[in-house]
């Protein structure tokens, strides 16, 4: 198969100058300025993209991600290396680009279209597409520098995907837009997945990564830290990201997960108990308990234990803490040095077969505002076994199904009379 996108060695430097003057003593002299600084954003970048993958960016800020998109989408062009995309190409990057502010929407569409190569016939053909998608008709005609930055969004992404690109490049949009548009925006992003498009996203909700990208890259200072599958790869970038907030390398976990907080308590264990006993393997609809086992390394007040529940694929499940019950359970350890078991109690698991993972947690509430004092992400796995064909999703629901006759209306003969007539 052909990959639809071929990057090898890429970078990409900015030069920065004192004054806009050195950049014309450079070109005079046709040699560098003496003060010029280089700053590289990409440097020896090499990966492919085959179709019908999902490629999730993810790094810090200023790691260089939406230079590569910018690169990828032809909005810039590399300093050194090689690019090859095989299709068409269309993007959302930072809002407003490719837009005039003092053109109407309707003459932005047109702008748009014609940068990304479609003649005015084409464009004609699409407008009422992205007229519906974006729901902009009724304003598509006022200057769109009164358009709020949601507007342009609706506009930009409407472009985007009407134009049926090869490849589709998004960077951060997503988050700037309401849920329900955000919603319709996933669902015509799904529809190209299933048509065997590629699309290469950038976000920096973890979530959205998990569910929705098939592979991820992580950057860190223009750089390729890493590339994998989401679930090994997003562990890596948060480790990197709460790197200064982990716990002393003398702490080593039951569990390799990541970990960060202030560390006055840790979580040293997280256990799941099923009959009495340690299990790991349970069924749909058992009772359970989560174990979380800890430690005093500080005297610390209002120390509030929870945990959340994920599924393989990252979606948040549950979540519990003990922060609303009554104020006799509310932990106060005034001496370092004492250990304990907060218990998580679930009287009835509704939780389809699958793999899951559990988070452990440990907040100190100041003044309403909590705080991490262990955050132990991914800190346990357990399956659900049962096979439950009759029900499929997340969780398992009572529900029962019955059949019933359905009477046809009568009609009278007042109505009869009139239908005849």
């Amino acid at each position: 198969m052909v990959a639809a996108v071929i990057a090898s060695g890429l970078s990409k430097c900015y030069h920065l100058y004192r004054r806009p003057l050195d950049r014309f003593v450079e070109r005079l002299l046709n040699r560098a300025h003496p003060l010029r600084t280089d700053v590289w954003a990409l440097q020896d970048l090499s990966f492919d993209v085959f179709p019908g993958q999902t490629l999730g960016i993810v790094g810090p800020n200023g790691a260089g991600k939406s230079t590569l998109l910018r690169v990828l989408s032809g909005v810039t062009v590399p300093t050194t290396g090689y690019l090859e995309t095989t299709g068409r190409v269309s993007g959302i990057l930072e809002l407003g680009t490719g837009f005039h502010p003092e053109f109407s929407g309707w003459s932005n569409i047109y702008l748009n279209c014609a940068l990304q190569g479609l003649p005015r016939k084409e464009t004609e053909m699409l407008l009422p597409d992205i007229l519906d998608f974006s729901g902009l008709a009724a304003v598509i005609h006022r200057p769109l520098k009164t358009f709020s930055s949601g507007m342009v969004l609706r506009l930009a992404f409407s472009i985007a995907t009407a134009v049926d690109p090869d490849i589709l490049v998004v960077d951060e949009a997503l988050a700037v837009g309401d849920a329900s548009f955000r919603d319709q925006c996933l669902d015509r992003m799904n529809d190209y997945k299933r048509r065997g498009k590629t699309i290469i996203l950038v976000s920096h909700d973890l979530a959205t990564v998990r569910h929705f990208c098939s592979h991820v890259l992580l950057l860190d200072d223009g750089r390729i830290v890493e590339r994998g599958y989401p679930d090994e790869i997003l562990d890596t970038y948060l480790k990197m990201v709460h790197k200064k907030r982990e716990k002393p390398a003398e702490f080593t976990p039951h569990r390799q997960g990541v970990h960060w907080g202030s560390g006055e308590i840790r979580i040293e264990r997280c256990r799941v108990h099923s009959g009495g006993e340690e299990k790991y393997r349970l069924t749909s609809g058992c009772a359970c308990e989560v174990h979380l086992e800890f430690e005093v390394l500080k005297p610390i007040d209002g120390a509030v234990f929870g945990m959340g529940i994920y599924s393989r694929e990252g979606a948040y499940i549950h979540g519990s803490n003990h922060f609303w019950h009554p104020q006799e359970i509310r932990l106060r350890f005034p001496d370092a040095g004492e250990r304990g078991t907060a218990v998580c109690r679930i009287p009835r698991l509704p939780l389809l077969p699958g793999s899951y993972s559990i988070s452990a947690l440990c907040y100190a509430n100041y003044d309403g505002f909590p705080q991490a004092v262990d955050h132990w992400e991914r800190a346990e796995h357990f399956i659900i076994e049962e096979d439950l064909g009759y029900q499929h999703g997340l969780i398992s629901m009572e529900t029962a199904w019955d059949f019933q006759e359905r009477e046809e209306p009568s009609v009278s003969e007042e109505e009869s009379s009139v239908e005849e007539i």
